[in-house]
């Protein structure tokens, strides 16, 4: 299959966004977007020389789309993805799939239920620090690793007000629209551990905290994870720390990983140390990183077009739902929470 044809289903900031990552990539075609707001198929229009349309119905009543992307705030994400399937669209969704573990069912299942494939943009996948931590990882220069530690801990006002109506409505920032650190980070942070843990989550306690921009949301969570294998892991975002902690730091038996934290840019330095025959060794790298990685689309075209499996599966993703909902379980009993995991 080539030339697979998709549409836009919400044209705020991260829809944009979406569509400029589809129209620089090979074998895929920008057709349409969606969008009530005038301001933003305007935008869409100009910008991509595309087909707009004033109502989501209209662009999935379109027969020329294969592929729908789902990219409204995350509230609306089930109810979208639905109509989708129904309409017969296969699907990319914006993180988080859903507001939880059951609503990300529901939307498989319907999927299955129709024969229509979904996948979810965990651009994160592709950040350099991440194929740097994967890269160290393979090469067992660590040893025997037994604690991972990942976080995203910044400080910045405009982490509420990321999105085209800016302050004047930061959604990320009101429950009602899914918001809240947990929701935008969590996907990201535990995709990523559950890519390089080759174990299964047995145990997790949770704390969710709302200090400094909602009253709402959390602006701050973290978790501690145990693995079948001995593995524990610390997940962690805030938008509450005024120095950042370290993005990575990775123990082994006989070395350690350490990744500069921050913001998505500083993310570009990296150190690991090791023992070899009773010698301390050191290799510092630098990783240059944009604020959004681009590797998602060239390995979903790839697979589309090959027939292959899509770089995000549902099982992938239903085991960081999964996680997401224990951390509010966790949070709400003050109690470790046992995971069940084939």
């Amino acid at each position: 299959m080539s030339n697979i044809k998709l549409g836009v289903l919400g044209l705020g900031r991260m829809g944009l966004i979406h569509c400029g990552s589809i129209k620089s990539t090979p074998g895929l075609v920008l057709a349409a977007g969606s969008s009530r707001v005038d301001a933003l198929t305007r935008a869409a229009r100009e910008r991509f020389n595309i087909q707009v349309y004033k109502s989501h119905d209209e662009l999935l009543n379109d027969p020329e789309i294969n592929w729908v992307v789902i990219a409204t705030t995350t509230e609306k994400h089930k109810k979208w993805a639905l109509k989708a399937i129904a309409a017969g669209k296969e699907l990319i969704i914006e993180k988080p799939v859903a507001l939880s573990f059951a609503d990300a069912e529901e939307i498989f299942y319907a999927a299955d239920s129709k024969g229509v494939r979904v996948t979810v943009h965990n651009n994160r996948r592709w950040d350099q620090d991440f194929l740097l931590v994967k890269k160290v990882l393979k090469e067992s220069i660590l040893g025997d690793v037994y604690r991972i530690e990942s976080r995203y801990t910044h400080f910045s006002a405009s982490w509420g007000t990321w999105g085209y109506q800016g302050s004047e409505n930061p959604w990320r920032l009101k429950k009602i629209y899914g918001g809240g650190m947990l929701n935008d980070w969590g996907p990201h942070l535990f995709d990523q551990l559950l890519v390089i843990a080759d174990s299964n989550v047995t145990h997790l306690i949770a704390k969710l905290y709302g200090k400094i921009w909602s009253g709402e949301v959390d602006d701050h969570f973290w978790a501690e994870v145990i693995f079948e294998n001995g593995l524990s892991a610390r997940v962690e975002a805030s938008n509450n720390h005024r120095i950042p902690q370290s993005r990575w730091c990775i123990v082994g038996s006989r070395g350690t990983l350490e990744v500069a934290g921050g913001d998505p840019a500083d993310w570009n330095s990296a150190l690991v140390r090791w023992e070899i025959d009773g010698f301390t060794e050191e290799l510092r790298y630098d990783i240059p990183q944009p604020e959004l990685s681009s590797g998602f689309y060239p390995e979903f075209a790839a697979a589309v077009i090959s027939s292959k499996p899509l770089p995000v599966l549902p099982e992938h993703v239903k085991r960081v739902m999964k996680l997401i909902d224990a951390v509010r379980a966790s949070e709400n009993t003050m109690q470790v929470i046992p995971i069940g995991e084939e």
